[in-house]
């Protein structure tokens, strides 16, 4: 298991360069946006205006609304995807032209991006009041902490700290604080 801190992400300009994104975690580890393609990527994005989102042909991007008053995605022919409730995934395909529109100011959102010839992800939030087990059986599981601190076995865990479970890893994570919210990111291979 790997435990990741603020301090171990990169801030880098999106893809398209209109904005800025913090990368928490990407596979394989050393790929990047402009090289070789990735099988899968987990990333905050900082939408300071409204315009067009960053097109990632052959990915299938996952996405929530985390801080801020939301935003509306949209998606061409595929109608409007809602983003403006904290903490609910929508999916949409990166081959889509998708337009960022801000419901009023800046947001921040939460980002799964699985190449899907290769892979299959799931994002989902899970808010803890009690310990629960995360077992990555036969995938890879990503718990970011979204709100609250708590333990990961005999590890702290706090806020913007990411743990990634590795196939056949497991972990008991009890929050300290009245509740612990978690996004979860689970990657599977097709």
């Amino acid at each position: 298991m790997r435990h990741l801190r603020p301090g171990d992400y990169r801030v880098m300009p999106w893809k398209n360069g209109g904005g800025v994104t913090t990368e928490i975690a990407i596979h394989p580890e050393g790929t990047d946006l402009s090289g070789a393609g990735f099988t899968w990527r987990v990333s905050i994005a900082e939408v300071a205006s409204d315009g067009p989102f960053s097109r990632f042909p052959g990915y299938d991007r996952h996405i929530m609304t985390i801080s801020g008053n939301g935003m509306i995605l949209e998606a061409e022919n595929h109608g409007a995807i809602d983003l403006s409730r904290h903490f609910e995934p929508r999916e949409f395909s990166g081959d889509w032209r998708v337009d960022g529109r801000l419901i009023d100011g800046p947001v921040r959102d939460f980002n799964l991006m699985v190449a899907r010839e290769q892979a299959k992800g799931t994002l989902g939030v899970e808010v803890l009041s009690e310990r629960r087990r995360y077992s990555a059986g036969i995938d890879t599981v990503l718990l970011h902490v979204l709100d609250g601190d708590g333990m990961a076995g005999a590890r702290v865990i706090a806020e913007g700290d990411t743990l990634v479970l590795s196939a056949g890893e497991s972990i008991a994570v009890t929050p300290s604080s009245d509740e612990l919210r978690l996004a979860v990111a689970r990657v599977g291979e097709r």
